[in-house]
């Protein structure tokens, strides 16, 4: 208890009434030491510093001196808390221009004239169109709190809409909750009439300042001094008038201006300023309108780097759009606003209108690419990126270099004129030959055979067509040997690939004394398995180790498990029904015919324990076991094939045989027929090609890893867990 006390002492939590006899003498602390280094005492912990001190030994305040709240170091005063938190929830407010703007009561009383009003101004997915500014503003006559509710595109982005109105409007969000605004028109509102009165009555007196005439009276004559002052500082003078009056553009003045020689703006815009061209306001067809004439410059690469076409993008995805667009055809007002664009600005960006039926942004792209020769650099629903391309020219050197493509072309036809005109003077001395040549004509080649030509008899050109059918009939044999080597060496090539696949395959052997069920277990097990409604489909993969999984997993809530199997034999269901008792350890029940191919029904065992591994290491995996699959069904394929092209070789050669007996006539009906049955040699597979193929298919089932497996059958958990 003593130990306890003196303790409760140091930490301030009893008075200390005890007299300073009975204190104990504290223990002095050589110099050098530890303790003397860092102040160390039983039961404290260290500063922020490392070290401690008797005064705070918890850094923040000796405890029962002060009416101080106790806390740990790396708790906040509850002042600070408030405060952080106030300061938060002002920084995370929606409506912080009009709390900084209007007063609090004011605000307070505009948000309960919100709730009284009922009525709603509902605005669709066009967003804030000329149409709702308008309507805001004859609203505002009567009201001056106006509630809008956004449906449709333009309530997915509310700040941005909370920021086009307070733009567009000039109003102030007082209110915003979901996609319902509360708009307030302000303090210093006025009609808009009167607004534009004022406005050309200031107009109207500064054009009579600047037409009124300026006073000379203040006007005084060069002193002789300042005529003799030195020709730098005349310069100087000179260069610094210049530069005063040089006029200041602005950025955004000198694009609007630009976009109003365009064409008309497209006011119902709900993005950010400027307002882009209306190119569906621009004409459809230009009378006379041509493609505009391009030459890369030398040593130019034509096409577009990876960096250079991303730094495009990335330019073009901060630029705001030039053009609206809605229709898909007729484009031809709009391509010519663009390379008047492009004079000034190297990147076109048309925004697509949204709304628009029979709008296709595939379609758009390819006519003004056709239309201007421009390359497209982006294109997704809501924009088209065009760069105006690198063998781009403005007009003045276009003209140039058209003009003088002129004078080339007329100095190459005055050339041409000036030698015809010198050739007609000339007079040939050679006089023609009378007689014309007779090698190489039709009365040469009759002459020749009616003097040394032998004539052919009936007898004659039967042995010839015969001859002809022997070698078309060893032709085809050849094609079809071919074909059949070809297809034998596939056939070695996919059991090559099938014995690689199958070295992790293992298949359990079948008990010596499996488990027996009665008749009447046997009849019952099969009434209820096939009223199932939960089963496992067995796919193109078939027994692998997922399927054993889902097996146990199903086991896990019934005795009984159902599958069904797509084959197209009765034997090859009887082998999966075989190869599923025997690696899941089971009882096979039944297998019948049913709609959707064959039922397999499996008990799981009167002594059924579940196995800690669920997936058996004697499998194969999902991804080997597709693999294995495609290969018998290569190999199946390959073989069927092989058999069909040895009948026919067999055939063609008992023919060939037959025609040894068969002399006199041909069967030119048979010929046709192998002709159109077998294709040409073009028409036949590289067998390089073949094998890389397939080798490079075989290396893509090895090289992935096993471990990251799924299956692809249903799994019953789910509903039977509810």
């Amino acid at each position: 208890m003593n130990r306890i006390v003196e303790k409760l002492k140091k930490f301030g939590y009893v008075e200390d009434g005890i007299e300073e006899g009975d204190r104990k003498i504290e223990r002095v602390i050589e110099k050098g030491s530890v303790e003397d280094i860092f102040y160390v005492e039983e039961g404290t912990l260290p500063n922020t510093r490392g070290g401690f001190s008797p005064d705070s030994p918890f850094g923040i305040g000796s405890f029962g001196s002060d009416d101080r709240e106790v806390r740990f170091p790396w708790e906040k005063p509850k002042d600070e808390e408030v405060k952080e938190r106030s300061s938060y929830q002002k920084r995370k407010s929606k409506t912080s221009l009009a709390e900084l703007t209007l007063p609090e009561s004011e605000l307070r009383r505009l948000r309960n004239l919100t709730f009284q009003k009922k009525h709603k101004t509902r605005i669709g997915s066009r967003g804030v169109t000329k149409d709702v500014v308008d309507m805001i503003h004859v609203r505002w006559k009567d009201s001056e709190i106006v509630r809008l509710k956004f449906e449709g595109e333009a309530a997915l982005n509310m700040k941005r809409m909370h920021e086009i109105l307070e733009r567009k409007t000039g109003g102030l969000v007082i209110w915003r909750s979901g996609n319902s605004v509360s708009l307030y028109r302000g303090v210093s509102y006025e009609v808009p009439s009167v607004q534009q009165n004022k406005q050309i009555y200031r107009k109207g007196e500064n054009s009579s300042k600047f037409l009124s005439p300026p006073s000379y009276d203040s006007a005084e004559k060069p002193s002789t001094s300042e005529t003799n002052a030195p020709m730098e500082k005349s310069e100087a003078t000179n260069n610094q008038n210049e530069q005063d009056f040089l006029p200041q553009v602005n950025y955004e003045d000198e694009v609007d201006e630009l976009l109003d020689s365009l064409g008309p703006r497209y006011t119902d815009w709900s993005g950010c300023d400027p307002l882009p061209v209306d190119a569906d306001m621009l004409p459809a067809v230009v009378p006379g309108y041509q493609p505009p004439f391009r030459v890369l410059p030398f040593g130019v690469r034509s096409s577009l780097g990876l960096n250079e076409a991303t730094a495009l993008r990335r330019i073009a995805r901060t630029l705001p759009p030039h053009f609206a667009l809605g229709r898909s055809r007729q484009l031809q007002g709009l391509a010519a606003a663009m390379i008047k664009l492009w004079e000034k600005s190297s990147i076109a960006k048309i925004a697509l209108k949204r709304g628009v039926q029979l709008t296709t942004s595939e379609r758009m792209a390819e006519d003004i690419k056709k239309l201007t020769g421009g390359v497209l650099l982006s294109r997704n629903k809501d924009f088209l990126v065009f760069y105006r391309g690198k063998n781009f020219l403005s007009p003045e050197v276009t003209q140039a270099l058209l003009e003088r493509e002129r004078m080339a072309k007329a100095m190459q036809d005055e050339e041409e004129q000036a030698r015809l005109r010198a050739s007609s003077l000339v007079v040939p001395t050679i006089n023609p030959s009378e007689l014309s040549a007779e090698a190489g004509t039709l009365g040469e080649t009759l002459d020749a055979d009616a003097k040394w030509g032998k004539t052919l008899d009936e007898r004659h050109k039967q042995n010839v067509m015969r001859e002809l059918e022997q070698l078309r009939h060893a032709k085809l044999v050849k094609k079809l040997e071919r074909k059949l080597s070809l297809a034998e060496r596939r056939l070695e090539r996919a059991e090559r690939a099938l014995t690689k696949v199958e070295l992790s395959l293992k298949p359990s052997e079948y008990k010596a004394d499996p488990e027996s069920i009665t008749d009447e277990e046997r009849f019952m097990f099969r009434k209820l398995g096939l009223r199932m409604k939960a089963f496992l489909l067995l796919g193109r993969r078939g027994v692998f180790d997922g399927t054993i999984e889902n097996m146990h997993l199903h086991w896990k809530y019934r005795e009984l498990v159902k599958i069904l199997v797509k084959a197209n034999t009765f034997d090859q269901v009887k082998k999966v029904a075989l190869a599923l008792e025997a690696e899941s350890g089971g009882v096979l029940v039944s297998v019948d015919k049913v709609s959707k191919g064959y039922s397999v029904i499996v008990f799981r065992g009167k002594d059924y324990r579940r196995p800690s591994t669920l997936r058996p290491k004697n499998l194969l995996t999902k991804r080997k076991a597709l693999a294995r699959s495609i290969e018998l069904q290569r190999h199946e394929a390959l073989s069927k094939h092989i058999s069909t092209l040895e009948s026919k070789v067999n055939k063609i050669r008992s023919e060939i045989d037959q025609m040894e007996i068969v002399k006199d006539q041909g069967d030119e009906a048979l010929y046709n027929e192998l002709d159109s049955a077998y294709p040409s040699d073009d028409e036949e597979p590289e067998v390089g090609d073949a094998e890389e193929g397939d080798e490079a298919y075989l290396e893509t089932y090895n090289s992935e890893s096993d471990s990251e497996v799924e299956n692809e059958y249903y799994s019953p958990t789910e509903e039977f867990a509810s």
